[in-house]
């Protein structure tokens, strides 16, 4: 359990890679935290720096200066290409080879890239000829080209 409101608001954000615009509730702050004082505090210094703001609807939602804030600049799609391929060069694949999409996916997600960003960025990649579907539904197989560019890589 964190030791303070403001360390438990912090780690609820980062961890849940809560983007701008989405929201989150104080009951689910309290599961981490459960002084609801304390962290209506926090809540209110938030909103007063501009990090959170209060919907009408009750669930507080991160505001851009918040993410910043918390995770720096949203990554770009090229920053995104770049984590897929990386991914599958960390994982050792190999030219022809073929491997399971999904915990590839699900790995980056936890890193901060959403199904939105993926998606296009797979795009990319298949328009650049680097992977091609293999025979089975949810497994890619890295191509020649794709192998070099892991090569590329920075």
């Amino acid at each position: 359990m964190a030791l303070t409101a403001l360390e438990a608001t912090t780690n609820f954000i980062t961890s849940r890679n809560i983007r701008e615009g989405e929201t989150f509730s104080l009951a689910s702050l309290q599961v981490r935290y459960p002084n609801k004082d304390e962290l209506l505090a926090v809540l209110e210094t938030m909103q007063g720096d501009g990090l959170i703001e209060n919907t009408p609807e009750g669930p507080y939602r991160l505001t851009g200066a918040g993410y910043l804030k918390f995770f720096g600049h949203p990554p770009t799609a090229d920053d995104t290409i770049k984590a897929i391929m990386s991914e599958i060069a960390t994982r050792g694949v190999k030219a022809g080879k073929t491997f399971l999409w999904l915990p590839m996916q699900e790995h980056l997600e936890l890193k901060r890239f959403r199904p939105g960003e993926l998606k296009p960025a797979l795009e990319q990649i298949f328009n650049n000829h680097w992977l091609e579907q293999a025979q089975l539904p949810g497994f890619f197989k890295l191509t020649e080209a794709g192998f070099a560019a892991l090569g590329e890589l920075p």
